[in-house]
């Protein structure tokens, strides 16, 4: 055959070479960078982000904007591979391929964040006051308007790589805030329900919370880290606790050892009612795994853990192999266990997290906060935590 025949094709299967960089064989590169956190090209513009291993999302990059192809769970590598071709057809083509992107998935696979969060605040602007109505909009609207790139995203095509995507972009006061609208707008979208206050009750906030089956694992590679830090992550995971009524926050006090104390022989944590979200006083049975992480008695004053600063266990979680999931999180992690994995009731279990979702006639019938019963609960999970360390 001609030499001048053959030159294009070997030119054309080293271009592929360069280009797809993942090996997707039976040595299991994919399957090893999918365990690996952070941004493993392919090639070409197409890289494979990795949030925290089982949490991964294929991007595109074009000069430094980047946009989520969509999760690694939903699409293959071969499929990616061919969405990243076309982008770069329209960058030749002098195009923008992020504008091509967000069309092709809103014909694909619907409504978009954008459309979702214009008919979210028409819903949820009565629940404002008269006089806030006009900033309250304004405020979500400047602050989506930032991340035009996110609220281009079909709503079933956000995953959390894009959500950290997108938060990355704002400012430390706009992510807190974009955190929970996220959230909430995606909510409004899968249920056409805006979430509100009520008498005595709390606005939901959805914190991305690592899946139950993952927790004991997760737990085992923290468990031999000897600071104040990764034990206080340990006792909030064990407890079910809040972060503030661990370790306290900027205006609340943290759990010392004058609220260890024995209940009916039994060590229990009893936190007070100033203390808590509802302003109602929580006692927390406690294992001998949750006793042990306190170590020696001290006074009465002594803060349980000395943390070295406020994100202390937010830090631990992240360096860890945790990052996208939240400590608040581990709070979901429990009651999913508690539901999908025993027999235990349900109310039971959110009694262990301080949400009390019984009826007003059940409570009247019921006064007790069924600590023998949550026992049982906290024992359970505790074992269930701990069975891979």
């Amino acid at each position: 055959m001609p030499r001048d025949i053959c030159l294009p094709v070997e030119r054309n299967v080293e271009t592929i070479m360069a280009i797809h960089r993942i090996r997707d064989d039976r040595k299991g590169e994919l399957a090893r960078l999918m365990r690996t956190k952070g941004k493993h090209p392919d090639g070409g513009g197409l890289y494979l982000q990795v949030a925290s291993p089982g949490q991964a999302s294929w991007v595109f990059r074009h000069k430094e904007r980047w946009a989520s192809i969509g999760p690694a769970s939903a699409y293959k590598i071969s499929d990616a591979r061919e969405k990243a071709r076309l982008l770069r057809v329209e960058v030749v083509e002098g195009r923008d391929p992020f504008t091509w992107l967000a069309n092709s998935r809103k014909s694909a696979i619907g409504e978009t964040f954008g459309e979702s969060l214009a008919k979210y605040l028409d819903k949820k602007e009565v629940h404002w006051s008269t006089s806030n109505r006009a900033r309250e909009r304004r405020d979500h609207e400047r602050t989506f308007g930032q991340i035009p790139e996110f609220t281009a995203l079909p709503i079933k095509a956000i995953d959390q790589a894009a959500k950290n995507g997108a938060l990355d972009q704002l400012g430390k006061s706009a992510r807190r805030k974009a955190t929970s609208w996220i959230n909430a707008v995606i909510y409004f979208a899968e249920t056409g329900t805006v979430r509100q206050r009520g008498p005595g009750d709390y606005e939901v906030e959805h914190h991305e919370a690592m899946p139950w089956a993952q927790v004991p694992a997760f737990y085992a590679g923290i468990a031999g880290i000897d600071s104040d830090d990764a034990r206080a992550l340990r006792f909030t995971i064990l407890t079910g606790a809040r972060t503030d009524e661990v370790i306290g926050a900027k205006h609340k006090a943290p759990a010392t050892w004058g609220e260890i104390l024995d209940v009916d022989g039994q060590p229990t944590w009893v936190i007070p009612k100033a203390r808590m979200k509802a302003k109602r006083r929580h006692r927390v049975p406690l294992t001998p795994k949750m006793v042990a992480l306190l170590g020696d008695r001290r006074a009465d004053d002594v803060p349980l853990f000395k943390v070295s600063n406020a994100n202390a266990m937010l830090n631990t979680l992240k360096d860890n192999g945790g990052n996208g999931y939240t400590v608040h999180g581990f709070r979901s992690s429990f009651e999913d266990w508690g539901a999908e994995a025993t027999s235990f009731a349900r109310d039971v279990v959110k009694l262990c997290t301080a949400h009390d979702k019984r009826t007003k006639t059940d409570k009247a019938y019921q006064r007790s906060d069924l600590l023998e019963k949550r026992r049982k609960i906290m024992q359970g999970w505790s074992d269930f935590v701990v069975s891979a360390s």
